[in-house]
């Protein structure tokens, strides 16, 4: 690199990074400054793999590549804005085996020059790896976004699935396709190479889903039953703005620097697109989704301006769910709707997320654990959505692990058939934090013991249930939160820098137990469980529950956290649609059951997974609430408790149970 590339470079990283931490107002809090520069003085990141899962370091095939963009037209005329990358430079007659992705925002994000110089890769998390070991690489914009025409119903509407067999359609005919295509995307883009898998595309060979939610209700939009906000509205208003041909808020300090949706090629390009803008107005609402109460809620029927696209879409839900549709509610726009379905294509998929972005990895799990196609993989790293390291033990910033490469891997196997690309890695990879080591598995959870923890006396934590009967009354502060950088919060590209920096702070509004310093290091992997007697003045009762690890010198670390409206209660095997390790609700209304105020009540509460090490010396810590203000909105239909009692000992033992990975 030459000195004035050097020197714009490097002025341009700094130019971002004192962006970034003005944007994610660092400079407000001191104790999130301190975190953030104690955290850079830690040990260098150790989430690459050492082994496990096994690097794979094929040489490079290509240093260049080309691209050209066209449009693909529908069979109902709808013109699909289309991106291929071919390796350059590529000898007459080759063919090679295609990589599907549809971006639901914009196919192609550009550097505006001089960057566009300085880095003349593909900004992807994928495409420069697949594109420089012989793969050809087909980007879409989904119709009603990007330079794609047409509108979108709502998001993951029947119609995606339908242009995804015809763009497949068109790949098989190039000439430089080899007839094997593989799919693949990360967060939206998962999901839609996920739903593709519905079109029975024999020409399928292998799916890489990462960061994507499975069952949109608890994943997303109503974790444990209560509507996460501000995350919906923020999601809505991002969407608008990319649809718009504008940048979120999120990242409109890089403005200047990034180039908005690109056209397609050609001397109309330009002004196709503009007429293209002016028709975005007949794209879906995403406040609706606010409307959601229950998951069999069936809210397409408050859509007032309903589009040709929009009849179409619910026409093809009549023809594949009959005339009772509706009662699917959420459930006929989520992957977990149709996994069966997915499963039924026989494709090997590989799943993947990290320990702190939203729900995602339980998403991943649930894949890995419902979906049976032999060879399908599992990897769960100490990652937010974004792909920055998260664990609290060593350096921040962008992962170190490969995750381009170890999917090439992956692909490599099922598209080429390079046996040698998979060695004796396990089905499943999956990172400790506080170990700051890789393992590898059969299955998710590994081979674990429960441990159960019940609530004492004094605030204690114990192996031992109280015979002695008694209760801890908790009056509902509507101050709690959780912060501004959790693992809700880096869903829409705010990275998180130190994930979790308040806990001590945040405890003091909350019940907490917490054990007797351990005697030897303990690890937990797989979903704790929270399993309560309480009685709430009020006929529902919000609970928030945190697993959390107290060092020596009282140093308080996030590990996970569950929340639950306890009127939704566990349901019944028979009842649920898809095996969880969770103690799962239906969260249907015809499931619903309001509290009996000041009556005894059992309420199980799943946690998100983790996989952690609790040190010998820390302490074990359950603190429970009644609010998250940060990223939960209480439901305003039941009559809430404005306080609860947790009960201990005798007859009615609260206790966590965790799952102690017996590997360790």
């Amino acid at each position: 690199m030459t000195l004035p590339k050097i020197f714009f470079a490097r002025a341009y990283m700094v130019w971002l990074l004192l962006n970034l931490v003005a944007f994610f107002g660092l400079w407000g809090s001191t104790a999130s400054v301190q975190a953030v520069a104690s955290r850079l003085m830690l040990a260098p990141k150790a989430d690459q793999s050492k082994g496990i899962p096994s690097q794979y370091k094929p040489e490079r095939r290509f240093k260049h590549f080309r691209h050209f963009s066209l449009f693909v037209t529908m069979k109902d005329g709808t013109k699909i804005a289309t991106e291929v990358y071919l390796p350059s430079p590529l000898p007459p007659h080759s063919t090679l085996p295609v990589m599907f992705e549809q971006s639901r925002y914009w196919r192609v994000i550009d550097f505006k020059f001089p960057l566009n110089k300085l880095y003349p890769k593909t900004l992807s998390l994928f495409r420069d790896q697949f594109l420089s070991q012989g793969y050809a690489w087909v980007v879409t914009d989904t119709r009603g976004g990007g330079a794609s025409t047409g509108a979108r119903p709502w998001e993951f509407c029947p119609l995606d699935t339908a242009d995804s067999k015809e763009i497949m359609q068109w790949i098989l005919k190039q000439p430089w396709s080899d007839g094997n295509i593989g799919v693949i995307g990360h967060s939206y883009s998962g999901n839609l190479a996920e739903l593709s898998l519905l079109s029975n595309m024999p020409n399928i060979k292998a799916a890489a889903i990462i960061s994507s939610p499975f069952d949109l209700y608890c994943d997303d939009l109503r974790p444990g039953g209560m509507p996460l906000q501000p995350f919906i509205s923020d999601w809505g208003a991002l969407t608008h703005s990319f649809d718009n041909n504008r940048l979120p808020a999120s990242i409109k300090f890089a403005g200047p620097f990034l180039r908005g949706i690109r056209p397609v090629d050609g001397a109309d390009g330009p002004q196709a697109l503009k007429l293209i803008l002016t028709l975005r107005k007949q794209n879906s609402d995403l406040n609706l989704l606010d409307r959601i109460r229950f998951k069999d809620d069936y809210i397409l029927g408050c859509v007032e301006k309903q589009s040709p696209a929009f009849v179409e879409c619910i026409e093809l839900l009549k023809k594949q769910h009959g005339s009772d549709y509706k009662k699917l509610g959420v459930e006929l726009s989520s992957p977990s709707g149709y996994w069966k379905d997915v499963d039924a294509a026989k494709v090997p998929i590989y799943a993947g997320a990290g320990w702190i972005e939203g729900a995602n990895a339980n998403a991943a799990i649930n894949r890995f654990n419902n979906y049976s196609t032999p060879g399908s993989k599992l990897i769960i790293g100490p990652w937010d959505h974004n792909m920055f390291n998260i664990s609290p033990f060593t350096r921040g910033g962008p992962t170190r692990f490969k995750i381009d490469a170890e999917l090439l891997k992956f692909f490599d196997y099922y598209l080429k058939g390079l046996h040698n690309a998979l060695p004796n890695d396990g089905p499943v990879n999956y990172y400790t934090l506080g170990e700051e080591k890789w393992h590898s598995a059969s299955s998710f959870p590994p081979g674990v013991a429960k441990q159960k923890l019940y609530l004492g006396e004094h605030h204690v934590l114990s192996a031992d249930s109280c015979a002695t009967a008694g209760g801890d009354r908790y009056i509902a502060d509507k101050t709690v939160g959780s912060g501004k950088s959790s693992r809700w919060d880096c869903m829409l590209g705010k990275v998180l820098l130190q994930p979790y920096p308040d806990r001590q702070k945040a405890d003091k509004k909350l019940l907490v137990y917490q054990t007797a310093p351990l005697k030897a290091d303990t690890t937990v992997t797989g979903s704790p469980r929270c399993n309560f007697y309480l009685d709430a003045n009020g006929s529902d009762c919000a609970l928030f529950a945190y697993l959390e690890d107290v060092t020596e010198n009282g140093k308080v670390h996030y590990v996970t956290e569950g929340e639950l409206m306890c009127g939704n209660r566990v349901a019944t095997a028979e009842k649920m649609s898809y095996k969880s390790m969770l103690p799962m609700q239906t969260f249907k209304q015809i499931d619903y059951r309001p509290l009996s105020a000041n009556e005894l009540t059992e309420v199980a509460v799943g946690m998100l997974p983790a996989s952690y090490q609790f040190k010998k010396g820390h302490r074990v810590r359950l603190s429970v609430g009644s609010a998250d203000k940060d990223h939960f909105k209480l439901p305003q239909m039941f009559g809430l408790s404005t306080e609860f009692t947790l009960h201990r000992g005798s007859a009615a033992a609260s206790f966590i149970e965790l799952p102690i990975d017996e590997a360790h």
